[in-house]
């Protein structure tokens, strides 16, 4: 079956509704911080790269945090943190009941391409919230909470399990590239 008929099938002909990300979740800027304001810690500073640009003793977001890079080179970047960060020069996606944190992590996700065309300015590229919030996110059956966090639910069951096998299967033709060499 393909993805497309899968979906249909979770969907069981259900309305679908597509709204502006800013109606079902909180987009907020990071807090700048400085060297000398760092303190030190084990928790991650999001800013505007694929990983943690340094450490820090404090926290500004909590765990289950959906963040985009903000400027430079990954200005755009989706990234998934399952623990306190501390987020700078990024932004951070916190949806509101009725969509789930991971279900609109993915759904971010499938726009990558799109958000790093969203990248302006001179010298630096950036992206920013104001840039991202009226993309519209599809919520299905809008009129039934619980069937639709049901249908959210599955789809990042099944988009998670997909992830990990891809990881898994990527890893394993890595090593065997290296054994063959």
């Amino acid at each position: 079956m393909s993805a497309a008929g899968f979906l249909e099938k979770l969907l069981d002909g259900a309305e679908v509704a597509w709204v502006p990300l800013e109606s079902v979740a909180e987009l907020k800027r990071g807090t700048s911080i400085t060297k000398k304001k760092v303190t030190p810690g084990t928790i991650p500073v999001i800013a505007g790269g694929r990983s943690p640009a340094y450490f820090h003793g404090e926290s500004n977001r909590d765990d289950q945090t959906i963040v985009v890079a903000g400027s430079g080179a990954y200005a755009g970047f989706v990234t998934w943190w399952d623990q306190p960060i501390f987020v700078s020069d990024a932004f951070s996606v916190k949806p509101l009941s009725g969509v789930l944190p991971r279900y609109c992590f993915h759904w971010l996700q499938s726009l990558q391409g799109q958000l790093h065309e969203l990248k302006s300015g001179g010298g630096v590229p950036h992206v920013y919230p104001r840039d991202v919030a009226p993309f519209k996110i599809p919520i299905p059956c809008p009129d039934d909470p619980e069937k639709s966090l049901a249908i959210q639910g599955e789809i990042v069951r099944i988009l998670d399990t997909f992830t990990k096998l891809t990881t898994e299967l990527t890893t394993e033709l890595d090593m065997r590239k290296k054994q063959y060499n």
